[in-house]
């Protein structure tokens, strides 16, 4: 017993004494550690050498002296080190890999290539030291030896799905796209679940080289396996995606109707494409898409197409009407063909699921651009008729949405309030927070407007995200320059008539807006509402915005004034000429900052709105004008 109770103090008095020395070695490492991430090597190195020397049997820190070592170039030192650590058992592996990279930085690429196979040879079972030893020769710039090493642990451990990533991208860096694009591809093919993987890696590279060569090979293996394939959609999914990163919109949509042309039953890949066509604003196409489908389906299939349809006329209406990019009445006419598409549902039958939306659409459309407050209240009665719709938030928000136009803002604060509970989440939860704020702007509540606003901003808003930051705007600007709320007010009341049909009336407002000295924070918007104005004549808008911007040079929507004298000097040209002016320059006139008259063109405005805000959102629409313009006169 005695002798058992000596044995246990003596283990206990060597681990006692060992303690210290163990945390000062820990100590000493740590901070070699962070010298060398400093990239001070020379302090780092007489720690790591005193380590390795107190230490032989820990190859831990034998590896960061020779790491060390490396980075001051003193490789012979280095092979030193590792070859004394060659034949250990539990090391040979991790060593003859340290070996074979110390070689290399000696340029002796020979050697190091056949100690690394060898190694290989050697312990041809450890998958590890094939990491290892590949990511070595990437880091040595191997590129195409890392590749074999890969493929050579796929055929150890029989296992061909082993290091896709890894094959690609050391395809990649050694300039092979059309290989690590092949190995994407049998990647996708084995695993259709790493399509997200193979878009950030695409993403992550940013060439449109590499780009082009796969949206061929995308190509080459959609053509070659039968659409029935569940391999064809993945790979279709894949290429839809590229095609719209790069924004080859038109292609993608060339593929879309091969795809649904070649299926034996609809697939929906024209209406998937065509809504993300309409989110990224390529109208045109968009409609070609769903036209797809109410041209040759027919019941539900067709009634959705024209629903989609009626959704994207919508859409590119209002964005054509958020930027004034209107020259002929066209925004009316998209208007127009959305009512049309959604009456004509309703004329063909009263069984559509999505009957809902459309009576819903239909109300919206009357509200905000027929200004048929009868007819919206009759697309409301239906809405509530349809038993699937007597609880959706869509009847509490149209309730408000009508209250709202009848100047009821307290009701319309109540069910806009109501619907924004029931919605919760999304599209028409944003919306309804957005008609909150409007609602508390119309009736002079400008705190609530603003609160209703920020929460609306930690949303993702969609439809009506340009709306809700120019109210923002409308909001901290009126209230920053006038405590009483009095201007902001005048302002709110012309906004409420600009927005529900009273559109002459509006235009008088904002024009004694402009013309009151007083009335500054918000005349730039007021000038913005009164040139928009179809009761206005143009000569008269035109050097209204003249005198305005000869004035306020400074203005923060510069930009977007240049565009409307643009368009406004261009419009006033054409009118003045068909009253038999000899020519336009002749009949043209513009207010300078001394109110004298001058001669400008249209051109001449286009032309300074590219060189002042050459990477501006108007400038490519300024350079299509540009272009118009020439060819008329050539």
């Amino acid at each position: 017993m005695k002798k058992l109770f000596r044995t246990i103090f003596s283990f206990f008095i060597v681990g006692f004494l060992a303690c210290p020395v163990f945390a000062q070695n820990n100590s000493d490492f740590q901070l070699a550690t962070r010298l060398m991430q400093q990239q001070q090597y020379a302090d780092a190195l007489p720690l790591l050498q005193e380590l390795n020397e107190e230490n032989p049997e820990t190859y831990v820190y034998a590896d960061r002296l020779i790491d060390c070592l490396i980075q001051l170039k003193q490789y012979d030192r280095g092979l030193e080190i590792a070859k004394k650590y060659e034949g250990e058992p539990e090391f040979d592996g991790q060593v003859q890999v340290r070996i074979g990279e110390l070689y290399h930085f000696k340029e002796e690429i020979e050697t190091a290539l056949d100690i690394w196979n060898a190694n290989l040879e050697t312990h041809s079972r450890q998958l590890q030291l094939y990491i290892t030893t590949a990511r070595t020769m990437v880091s040595r710039r191997e590129y195409m030896e890392a590749v074999d090493v890969y493929k050579q642990a796929r055929t150890v451990f029989q296992n061909d799905r082993l290091f896709f990533g890894d094959i690609a991208n050391a395809y990649m860096r050694a300039g092979e796209y059309e290989l690590a694009i092949e190995e994407w591809l049998n990647l996708l093919e084995a695993s259709p679940n790493q399509i997200s993987f193979i878009q950030r890696s695409l993403l992550r590279y940013n060439d449109p080289i590499l780009y082009d060569i796969t949206i061929i090979e995308l190509n080459d293996r959609l053509d070659n396996i039968s659409i029935s394939s569940p391999n064809y959609q993945t790979f279709y999914q894949l290429q839809i995606w590229l095609l719209q990163e790069n924004k080859l919109y038109r292609r993608a949509l060339a593929a879309a109707k091969e795809y649904e042309s070649r299926s034996d039953s609809y697939n929906y890949s024209l209406f998937n494409l065509g809504r993300q066509l309409t989110d990224n604003n390529e109208f045109e196409l968009a409609r070609e898409a769903f036209t797809f489908y109410t041209d040759n389906a027919y019941g539900e299939i067709k009634w959705r197409g024209m629903e989609e349809l009626a959704d994207t006329y919508s859409k590119w209406a209002k964005y054509i009407d958020d930027y004034n990019l209107d020259f002929s009445n066209k925004r009316d006419s998209l208007y127009k063909l959305a009512t049309t598409m959604l009456d004509s549902i309703e004329i063909e039958t009263n069984s559509y699921s999505g009957m809902g939306n459309v009576q819903l659409k239909r109300a919206e459309l009357a509200l905000d651009h027929v200004f048929d407050l009868d007819k919206a209240q009759a697309a409301l009665r239906k809405l509530k008729n349809l038993p699937a719709m007597r609880d959706s938030p869509e009847i509490p928000y149209l309730e408000g949405r009508i209250h709202l136009a009848k100047k009821e803002f307290t009701e319309a604060r109540i069910s806009f309030t109501r619907a924004n509970k029931q919605a919760e989440i999304g599209e028409l939860a944003e919306k309804t927070r957005y008609f909150l704020a409007l609602t508390d702007f119309y009736s002079g509540d400008y705190e609530f407007a603003g609160i209703q606003l920020k929460s609306l901003g930690r949303q993702n808003t969609s439809y009506y995200a340009n709306d809700a930051l120019e109210l923002r705007l409308w909001l901290q600007q009126g209230t920053a320059s006038d405590t009483t709320g009095e201007n902001l007010s005048r302002f709110a009341d012309a906004v409420f008539k600009e927005n529900n049909g009273a559109s002459e009336e509006s235009a008088q407002a904002f024009l004694s807006m402009i013309d009151d000295e007083g009335f500054t924070a918000l005349k730039d918007d007021a000038l913005l509402f009164f040139v928009e104005s179809p009761h206005i004549k143009k000569e008269i808008k035109y050097n209204e915005l003249s005198v305005y911007l000869a004035s306020n040079a400074a203005t923060p929507i510069k930009e977007k004034l240049l565009w409307e004298q643009a368009k406004l000097a261009e419009q006033t040209n054409i009118e003045l000429v068909k009253n038999a002016c000899g020519s336009a320059e002749d009949c043209f006139f513009n207010l300078d900052s001394t109110n004298s008259l001058q001669e400008i063109s249209p051109k001449d405005i286009y032309e300074k709105l590219i060189l002042e805000y050459p990477q501006g959102f108007y400038a490519p629409y300024a350079r299509e004008r540009l272009t118009a313009l020439t060819n008329q006169n050539s």
